[in-house]
C-alpha cells in the first residue's frame, strides 16, 4: 500500500485531505507542523508527502532544504500546498525539489489525481 504523509498545521485541511485519501486507498499518516513532518517521514517512510508552505517551527520551504539534505529523505515525491498565490512560491518550490504544486482551495479529486501521478499507479 502507498504511504502518503499529510504535512499541515490545519486540522481542518489535513482531516478532509485524509479522508479522501484513504477511500482512494492510500495509507495515510500526519504531522502539524515542518519538524513534526521531518520525523514522521523517518517514522514512516512514505512514498509521497503532502506539504504546506505557511505553518509553525518549520516551513515548508524549510522542509524541502532539510529533505534535499538527507540522504533517506530526498527520494520522497513532495506535493507542496499553499494558500499564497505567490507566484514565486511554485519556482522556489521546485528549485528546493517539490515534484507538484497545488493552490489553496484544490479540488480533493486533483489532489488525489496528483498523489497517484506521483506514487506512479
Amino acid at each position: 500500500m502507498i504511504k502518503v504523509l499529510v504535512v499541515d498545521d490545519s486540522d481542518v485541511l489535513r482531516r478532509i485531505t485524509k479522508f479522501n485519501l484513504k477511500r482512494a486507498g492510500f495509507e495515510v499518516y500526519e504531522a502539524v507542523d515542518g519538524l513534526d513532518g521531518l520525523k514522521k517521514m523517518k517514522e514512516t517512510k512514505p512514498q509521497v508527502v503532502i506539504l504546506d508552505v505557511m505553518m509553525p517551527n518549520l516551513d515548508g520551504f524549510g522542509v524541502l532544504a532539510k529533505m534535499h539534505e538527507d540522504l533517506e529523505l530526498s527520494g520522497i515525491k513532495v506535493i507542496m500546498l499553499t494558500a499564497k498565490g505567490g507566484d514565486d512560491d511554485a519556482e522556489h518550490a521546485v528549485k528546493l525539489g517539490a515534484n507538484m504544486f497545488l493552490t489553496k482551495p484544490f479540488s480533493p479529486k486533483n489532489l488525489v489525481e496528483a498523489v497517484n501521478e506521483l506514487a506512479g499507479k
